[in-house]
C-alpha cells in the first residue's frame, strides 16, 4: 500500500510539470544516517542509525479572492534497517490570506512546532528531545498530548505585526482508551503564540493538555535571537503532570512505578556560531524530579557540544557528543558522526 502511495505521490509530480499551472506540487525528503556510540555505565554499543529519513509530497492550489487548499503527506523510512513505512505530517486543510490556514489530518502541536525551531541539531541522533534539553512532549504520535497529534484540526493564523497564532484540536477516537481500558474521552488540545521582529528575535509560548480528569498539562516558553554569526537560544517547561505522563510513563498501569506526578520541569540554554559553512553549538540543560515519589526519576544536568559543515545547500556532515548526568545514577554518554542529504 505505501508503494502505491508514493508512486501516487511521484506521479503527481510528474502531472503538475505537465500542465497544472493552478497547483504547485513538491516531492521532497531529508535523508540522515549516523554512527552512534552510546555508554550509559553498564552497556557502550556502537550502531548506525537513520535519523528521521523521511519522503513526502505537498503542494497548494489557487482558489482565488486570496483562498487556498493545501494538503501533505509525509513518511518516514529507516533506512539502514530496511524498516517499514510509518506517517509523519499528513493533512489536508483550506486557507486565506487574511484568516490564516485551518488543516485536517495529523500533524505537531503548537507545543511541538514552536520549540523545534529554536534546535540548531534537529533531527540529528543527539536532537534536543532526545537527550533531555527538551522534553518528551516534542516526540511521539498519538492522541494524549504527544508532539504529533492525530485524528486533529489545526489552526495557524497569519502574521499579524510579527505575531502569530496556533492550535490544535484532537478528537478522541476511543474513549476506551485510557490506563486500563477505563473512559477517557479527553480530547486533548494546545495553543501557542509566536513573535519574530526586532531584528533577530523569535519568541514563543505554548500550552498544551489532556484535558482528562486529572486535567494533565504543560506550559513552555522559549526564545532565540541571532546577531550577525551568534545565535542565542533558551527554553523553559512547565510541568503540569503531562510531561511525567508521556516521558515517565506514569499512568502506565503495566508499570509498577506508576504515579501521577507532576513538577519535572525542564530547561535549557545554548548558543551557536557560524563560520562560512561551519556551525558549531554548545547547550547546558536541567530537569527536576517529579513531586510523585512513585514515579522513578531523577533529577539531571545535560550538555551537548556539536557542529556541522555544509558541502552544499543540500548535503551536510556533522559530529556531536552528549553527556546526562542523573543525580544518582551513572552517566550517559552519546557520540555522533553523521551525514545528511535533503531533497
Amino acid at each position: 500500500m505505501n508503494k502505491k502511495l508514493l508512486a501516487t505521490a511521484v506521479g503527481l509530480v510528474l502531472a503538475s510539470g505537465m500542465g497544472l499551472a493552478s497547483a504547485d506540487v513538491k516531492l521532497y525528503g531529508q535523508l540522515d544516517v549516523s554512527i552512534d556510540n552510546f555508554d550509559d555505565g553498564n552497556d557502550d554499543d556502537t550502531n548506525m542509525n537513520s535519523n528521521t529519513s523521511a519522503v513526502g509530497v505537498k503542494g497548494s492550489e489557487d482558489l482565488g479572492n486570496g483562498m487556498e487548499a493545501f494538503f501533505k503527506v509525509e513518511y518516514q523510512a529507516d533506512i539502514v534497517d530496511g524498516g517499514a513505512w510509518t506517517g509523519r505530517d499528513q493533512y489536508i486543510g483550506l486557507g486565506h490570506e487574511a484568516a490564516g490556514k485551518l488543516a485536517f489530518g495529523t500533524m505537531s502541536t503548537a507545543y511541538k512546532s514552536q520549540a523545534a525551531k529554536i534546535d540548531p541539531f534537529y533531527r540529528m541522533s543527539f536532537q534536543a528531545r532526545d537527550i533531555g534539553l527538551q522534553s518528551a512532549l516534542h516526540s511521539g504520535k498519538g492522541e494524549e498530548g504527544e508532539g504529533r497529534a492525530t485524528n486533529t484540526v489545526g489552526y495557524n493564523s497569519p502574521s499579524w505585526a510579527g505575531l502569530g497564532l496556533q492550535g490544535t484540536y484532537t478528537l478522541d477516537s476511543d474513549k476506551n482508551d485510557g490506563p486500563g481500558g477505563t473512559n477517557e474521552d479527553d480530547d486533548p488540545w494546545s495553543v501557542g503564540i509566536t513573535y519574530s521582529g526586532l531584528g533577530g528575535l523569535y519568541a514563543f509560548v505554548s500550552y498544551v493538555t489532556t484535558n482528562s480528569s486529572g486535567d494533565d498539562d504543560a506550559t513552555q516558553i522559549g526564545a532565540q535571537y541571532t546577531m550577525g554569526a551568534f545565535e542565542v537560544h533558551g527554553i523553559y517547561e512547565i510541568d503540569g503532570g503531562l510531561i511525567t505522563l508521556q516521558q515517565y510513563d506514569s499512568a502506565d498501569p503495566n508499570n509498577n512505578n506508576a504515579g501521577s506526578g507532576d513538577g519535572a520541569d525542564i530547561w535549557s540554554v545554548g548558543a551557536t556560531w557560524t563560520l562560512g559553512n561551519n556551525v558549531i553549538g554548545f547547550d547546558y540543560g536541567q530537569g527536576d524530579e517529579a513531586d510523585d515519589a512513585a514515579v522513578v526519576t531523577d533529577d539531571y544536568a545535560v550538555w551537548r557540544i556539536a557542529a556541522y559543515h555544509k558541502f552544499s545547500d543540500r548535503t551536510r556532515v556533522y559530529a556531536g557528543y552528549a553527556n546526562l548526568d542523573p543525580e544518582d545514577a551513572d552517566d550517559a554518554d552519546l557520540f555522533s558522526v553523521g551525514l545528511r542529504h535533503n531533497f
